[in-house]
Parts: C-alpha cells; sequence; structure tokens
C-alpha cells in the first residue's frame, strides 16, 4: 500500500500540515508514501522520504481516477462528479490509498478538513483522513489487508477488526 498527495493543497498550512502527516506515517508507521506535484504552489519540497513526480491533473486524472471501478465502491460520488469542476479536473489537495498494483482503491474527494463543508464528510476530507491514521493506522483502514476489501465491509474479513 502506498498514500500518494496530489500536491499542492491551495492553501499553504494545509500543504505542510499533509507533508508532516506523511513524514510521520513513514517514519512511525512504516507506510509508503509518494507525491505527484500537479499543481506546485508553495516551493520546493525537501527531505521527503518518497517519490515525488512532476504531473498534470489531466494525467493524474487519466490514470488514476477515470474509470476506476475500484475507487467508484469507495467514494460516494463518479469521479468525473468528485475530482472536476467546470469539466477541469480539481484534484490538488487531495491523497489517495494506492494498492501494490497502482490502482487508486480510495481517495479524499474534499481537500482540508471537514470543518467548512456540510456536516457528515470528515470521511471524505484530505486531512481528517491522515490525521485519523496517522494516530492510530487502523482507525479507517487495515493496512495489512487493504487488498481484500471492497469498501462495503464492516470489519476486515482476513483479520476481524470492526471499522468504525
Amino acid at each position: 500500500m502506498i498514500l500518494r498527495y496530489y500536491a499542492d493543497a491551495d492553501v499553504r498550512e494545509w500543504h505542510d500540515h499533509t507533508l508532516r502527516l506523511f513524514r510521520t506515517l513513514y517514519d512511525t508507521h512504516g507506510i509508503a508514501v509518494e507525491i505527484d506535484r500537479i499543481d506546485e504552489q508553495h516551493g520546493t519540497i525537501t527531505d521527503f522520504p518518497g517519490e515525488i513526480r512532476s504531473s498534470t491533473p489531466g494525467d493524474v486524472y487519466e490514470r488514476d481516477l477515470k474509470r476506476n471501478r475500484a475507487l467508484n465502491q469507495t467514494i460516494e460520488q463518479t469521479p468525473s462528479e468528485a475530482f472536476k469542476r467546470y469539466g477541469k479536473p480539481d484534484i490538488a489537495g487531495n491523497v489517495a490509498v494506492v494498492d501494490d498494483e497502482e490502482t487508486v482503491q480510495w481517495a479524499s474527494t474534499l481537500s482540508g478538513y471537514a470543518n467548512g463543508y456540510r456536516p457528515g464528510v470528515a470521511s471524505q476530507t484530505a486531512m481528517d483522513f491522515l490525521e485519523d491514521i496517522a494516530t492510530d493506522p487502523s482507525n479507517r483502514l487495515c493496512v495489512e489487508c487493504l487488498s481484500l476489501l471492497d469498501g462495503d465491509e464492516t470489519f476486515c474479513p482476513e483479520c476481524g477488526y470492526e471499522f468504525p
């Protein structure tokens, strides 16, 4: 499993906090991390433990999100509804969980925190997701059994962990 950040978030504080959380996830929990830099706004990224690639929002949308059946099962909207605004890809600031076959299994559909959006969207925001798994990696997903999940479970079929 890899966590992927579609950088840069519009808000500098969210961007910097995402980088800190990715470093924590890598250093503390051994979770592989990487960045697709699709909207460079906040300068050079240094001392990052994973791969950093430059790309375009269109290329990332085509590669990771469009026609992704696994992702369609784990997010409420279709990728075109979640990641396009006025017909153009709007992906910067989001994060994704990528399996070993390079398929995005889940992605945040809202950058930043749930505060400021409608009630009940914390499970869709990048920052709330990262903070949840940085403090307790199994709070939002079963890291060891991710490949077995299809998004409908209330518990992990392999280890039995019950999802909140």
